[in-house]
């Protein structure tokens, strides 16, 4: 079966801001109505470069409402980035992947959105971030890419997930997302795991 529209539209705005793609990973049989989801993935060019994951298929429907979460409201439709400094090997790149899409199933396995500011846990820590077991999902920052990809469809929203420390996401909790994410990019790079770890 042919991509959805809005697919595409997202597949194409994510090779002209990045370019083609150097590896992915796809995943069928996601739950309903989830069928396919697909994580692009970018190698650096240098060592101090970005390994960058994109999710390519969660905006093919709209997420569940919101019920007064962050980013809540109408649901709306995303996708979602991770960027990790430096090159990776091919498990943790797997694994990372994994992960994304699983957190791009969470709209339809919690029965809530994802949105900007938000902050979502896992069971363990996520592959090559030592010490995080959450991420903070951002919107646009300099130089972080676009908030919003415009499509024929709608508008599908870009929200990075940033694997948070312990302490990072005490923190989190304690402020604004705004301010807290702009904290957070003043202190370190976001791309690399927390220099601590905790």
């Amino acid at each position: 079966m042919p991509a959805a529209p809005i697919l595409r539209d997202v597949f194409h705005a994510l090779r002209a801001e990045w370019g083609e793609e150097d590896d992915g990973v796809t995943f069928d049989g996601g739950p309903p109505p989830l069928e396919r989801l697909d994580v692009m993935l970018y190698r650096p060019a240098r060592p101090d470069g970005v390994t960058a994951f994109a999710t390519v298929g969660m905006a093919a429907h709209p997420m569940p409402p919101g019920g007064g979460r962050p980013g809540g409201g109408a649901g709306g439709r995303a996708e979602l980035r991770l960027l990790r400094r430096g090159p990776l090997g091919r498990e943790d790149e797997h694994r990372l992947a994994t992960r994304l899409a699983n957190l791009a199933a969470y709209p339809w396995t919690r029965g809530v959105p994802l949105g900007p500011g938000e902050i979502v846990g896992f069971d363990d820590e996520l592959p090559a971030f030592p010490g995080c077991r959450r991420v903070f999902l951002a919107g646009p920052w300099p130089g972080g890419g676009p908030g919003v990809v415009e499509t024929r469809v709608e508008p599908v929203r870009v929200l990075t997930a940033v694997p948070l420390a312990e302490a990072e996401r005490a923190r989190a909790l304690a402020l604004p997302p705004e301010t807290f994410f702009a904290e957070l990019l003043r202190s370190r790079d976001v791309c690399a795991p927390p220099p601590d770890g905790r």
